[in-house]
């Protein structure tokens, strides 16, 4: 592509939290301004053992398939890769968790991709999604003007988000996915959960079949922007009757939604199987939990009381 003014650039952009979190908006906005996005594949081993030789190991497990997607782009020699800068929400009371929030510096200060490849626009964030101004200084940046920008967002925010579409089930009973998206939807982070739960009979819906859950539902009386799109998301689920239970996605090391866990735990009546997604892969032992849980959906004794099993 060739920008106004005349170069020639390449802009990656990572597989990986903010791309799944928002939709894949960035991508799709920076495509419809006629820029070559280099988009890196989804997450598999080597991304991930790439982003862990990166990292401190106290980062959380999402960081660290984040950096592994960030360094496949540098050695992909894109000219720039783009990590918005996640300040806050409009109404100045909600908030990315903070690691999330300096995605950049994280990735600067591991020596990831040089200072100059980095793209890192400023997105403030309001109930359903990114804010305009940031993607007109992202615009900006690049060379382009208001107008291009407008044309390039109406596009962007026209196209559903970045959901794998859900298959019924064979009978089974019907579950709710919740967690973070970019565990969610990265079927390598949650060990391909959906296929697995489908092949046991169940129908899985998830925040895509509930509508519009918001992007940071006020009114839950929580400050981190994606615990209340869990909350939000949990509730909804626990007031539909064709649901039959909750599995819920928590990765590794994530103290916002340690708290949620214990929360739903006790204020949601269906029954809830919890799931900590981290690097040590067991697929006999996920399937087994979910067996267990799937089984003791089947018992009426199960009919009331979230609890995490």
């Amino acid at each position: 592509m060739v920008v106004p003014g005349g170069s020639t650039t390449r802009i990656g952009v990572p597989r990986s939290i903010l791309h799944y979190e928002f939709g894949g908006i960035i991508a799709r906005f920076l495509g419809g301004l006629g820029v070559d996005v280099e988009l890196s594949p989804p997450t598999r081993r080597e991304i991930f053992a790439a982003g862990k030789r990166a990292v401190i190991d106290e980062l959380c497990f999402p960081i660290k398939i984040f950096v592994g997607h960030v360094a496949y782009l540098v050695a992909q020699q894109v000219d720039r890769v783009v990590i918005p800068v996640i300040v806050g929400h409009e109404n100045d009371r909600m908030f990315p968790c903070h690691p999330r929030s300096r995605l950049a510096d994280i990735v600067r200060a591991l020596g990831v991709c040089e200072e100059s490849q980095l793209l890192t626009p400023a997105f403030r964030f309001h109930k359903d999604g990114l804010s305009v101004e940031g993607f007109q200084g992202l615009a900006r940046s690049l060379g382009f003007s208001k107008a291009a920008c407008s044309k390039a967002l109406e596009e962007a925010t026209a196209v559903n988000l970045c959901r794998r579409s859900v298959d019924a089930g064979r009978g089974g009973p019907t579950l709710g996915l919740i967690g973070r998206p970019y565990v969610t939807a990265d079927d390598w982070a949650n060990h391909h959960i959906v296929q697995r739960l489908q092949r046991l009979g169940c129908r899985v819906v998830t925040e895509e079949d509930a509508g519009n859950a918001g992007y940071a539902p006020e009114g839950t009386g929580l400050h981190f922007a994606l615990a209340a799109r869990t909350l939000n998301l949990a509730r909804q689920w626990d007031e539909k009757p064709e649901v039959n239970g909750l599995v819920f996605l928590l990765p590794f090391n994530c103290g916002p939604d340690g708290d949620i866990a214990r929360y739903l735990t006790g204020t949601i009546a269906k029954p809830m199987l919890t799931l900590v997604l981290d690097e040590l892969r067991s697929s006999a032992g996920m399937t087994t939990r979910l067996e267990a849980f799937i089984d003791l959906l089947g018992r009426s004794a199960v009919a009331v009381g979230g609890r995490s099993l």
